[in-house]
């Protein structure tokens, strides 16, 4: 999503707006993307336009408006009213859709369609004053005009016009692929990318044209037995098979050996790619999802994609030694794949650990090494991805003073610990001057205490929403040295987190089940004893959803519990949401 211009949100007309729906729409809310939505298989039973347009304005907080109306529902859907050009379009059943017919619209659906234009100008009015002019004075409104606001409003996120149809069977395809041209980003509506300045770090600004700087975005890597093929975009100036470019994330140049345009799973070889294209580049040789490839002699960074952190890992080990090196590489190769998948070395037992998005996502990555990389692995329980962070702020004074042999080795480090609101990864800050301490030490003590915050303390969960600031140190000539001035820092570091406090964080996870009414209860009730917050109930037809957050702690291998309650008619899914402070009896079992 970060590299679009534009999008499409198709939504089914009988099941709405599911949970993926809303996580994939929020999305492109972050990233500012014009969106139109489509409502498919309304010739479905159970299928429902309106409500599935009424979804989407309370769950997405959307201004979504119709711009066609559905004729005829469920088996009897043929068609759809343009509401803009008030004319019917059929599709020939005969030529599976490919022809479309146009008729006049007269009768009850005239009626009907009349009303429905007559909101769409309303929501189009409220949003473009030069529309709203014409409809207060009664003058006519023409179709280009219409188009014209829609597709401003559109671009602006402002509105969201909303088609419908049937595409299994051609129905309502092609006015959708119109709409696309008519109403969502051609390449001239953008003008300019946003960057950050590599060596100034001043904000810069590139023109979406050929003539400027090269700068590109790589957003997703594919492995391959060929190697990795980087998908990049082009925002500005031209990528060249065979010119040197610069990558963001490793500071290095590197040489593009081979683009391709990419149709489906066929590659067409192509000598440049310029501004506005999404291409294939295969041979770079440390370039990654999220890196900006820049002119070396103009470098900047884009921003990139954003990916949750993980949030349950699980040991993984190789059913025989011979196997470790090939499982090591397998897992490498998913992981440049996918960057929601992290891979670490416990530095205690030396497993491999895997960490992922929850338990599914960890299963689905070990069914793929059996079936593409023929690796057989042996797994560990699932383990939630536990934070801490500090209760309040403290200081102390961390002293390191020995005798070893003839010499006496001293240094002394204050630090504070402050708490940050909302800042996932901690941060160190260093007041000290050369005045205090000798220029050539003021890393060693930074990198001594960064080393500790990474540490975890004595409960070894990563520490979030905390700056470690270091207020000064003491140094004496010929007693302190690097690994001194080391052991003074990880002991300040220890007694102001133990006057600090830590409170322990544990993953939420937002959930939407689905079950029919009559095991409404029996399901609730479980949530309940599980720790769950119920916010939403909805009834459809005789199923009931239900909408809300649970700790992941109490849902491992709940689908299959959900089955056995439901007799195998319950469905749930569940994707994280935050980290929140676990609760005293839960805190009890880590000895707080």
């Amino acid at each position: 999503l970060r590299v679009l211009d534009g999008a499409v949100g198709v939504f089914c007309g009988t099941a709405g707006v599911q949970a993926q729906s809303e996580t994939v729409w929020r999305q492109a809310g972050r990233y500012r993307v014009p969106r139109i939505a489509f409502v498919n298989k309304l010739d479905r039973v159970g299928s429902d336009f309106f409500h599935v347009v009424e979804e989407l304005r309370g769950r997405l907080h959307t201004n979504a408006v119709p711009i066609q109306i559905p004729v005829g529902r469920e088996k009897d859907f043929d068609g759809v009213v343009d509401l803009i050009s008030r004319r019917i379009l059929r599709f020939d059943a005969a030529s599976l859709g490919e022809k479309v017919i146009e008729e006049p619209l007269d009768g009850e659906l005239a009626a009907e369609a009349g009303a429905w234009r007559a909101r769409l100008i309303e929501a189009i009015a409220e949003k473009d004053d030069s529309v709203l002019e014409k409809y207060v004075s009664g003058a006519e409104i023409s179709e280009a005009e219409l188009k014209a606001s829609l597709r401003k409003c559109t671009l602006d996120l402002k509105i969201t016009p909303v088609l419908c149809g049937a595409a299994l069977r051609n129905k309502g395809v092609q006015p959708l692929l119109d709409a696309v041209c008519d109403y969502l980003p051609a390449p001239g509506d953008l003008t300019a990318v946003q960057g950050t300045h590599a060596v100034t770090g001043k904000p810069v600004q590139r023109k979406l044209t050929a003539e400027e700087p090269l700068a590109a975005l790589a957003f997703k890597t594919a492995v391959d037995a060929h190697g990795d093929l980087v998908f990049v975009r082009v925002y500005s100036g031209r990528l060249k098979a065979g010119d040197l470019i610069w990558c963001s994330r490793t500071g290095k140049k590197d040489r593009v050996p081979k683009l391709y345009l990419l149709h489906a799973n066929q590659r067409e070889a192509v000598p440049e790619a310029a501004a506005g294209s999404i291409v294939g580049v295969v041979g770079l040789k440390d370039a990654s999802t999220g890196d900006t490839l820049a002119d070396p002699a103009h470098p900047l960074y884009l921003e990139p994609p954003r990916f949750p952190d993980t949030v349950v890992s699980m040991a993984i080990e190789p059913v025989s030694i011979a196997d470790r090196d090939r499982l090591l590489e397998a897992l490498d190769r998913l992981q440049r794949e996918d960057p929601t998948l992290r891979l670490k070395m416990d530095k205690e037992t030396g497993q491999v650990v895997l960490c992922g998005m929850g338990e599914l996502h960890l299963e689905v990555v070990q069914e793929r090494l059996e079936r593409e990389f023929h690796v057989q692995a042996s797994v560990g329980a699932p383990r939630v991805a536990y934070r801490q962070t500090i209760a309040r702020e403290a200081e102390a004074n961390g002293v390191f003073e020995k005798q070893l042999g003839a010499r006496n080795l001293y240094a002394r480090v204050h630090l504070r610990l402050e708490r940050l609101a909302e800042r996932d990864k901690p941060e160190v800050l260093s007041e000290l001057t050369k005045n205090l301490v000798p220029l050539e030490l003021h890393p060693v003590i930074a990198d001594s205490v960064k080393d500790a915050v990474e540490s975890g303390g004595f409960l070894g969960f990563p520490l979030v929403q905390l700056r470690a600031r270091i207020l000064g140190a003491e140094v004496r000539p010929g007693q302190t040295t690097p690994p001194a001035l080391q052991a003074a820092a990880q002991a300040a570091f220890n007694e102001a987190l133990e006057a600090a406090g830590v409170t322990i964080l544990e993953p939420i996870m937002r959930f939407e089940i689905q079950v029919p009414d009559a095991y409404y209860g029996p399901v609730s009730t479980d949530l309940t004893r599980r720790r769950a917050e119920i916010r939403e109930v909805v009834l459809e037809h005789d199923i009931r959803v239900l909408k809300g957050s649970v700790p992941l702690a109490e849902v491992f291998g709940y689908p299959n519990s959900l089955r056995s309650i439901s007799q195998g008619r319950g469905s749930i899914s569940l994707e994280p949401e935050s980290y929140a402070p676990v609760s005293p009896e839960v805190g009890k079992k880590f000895g707080l």
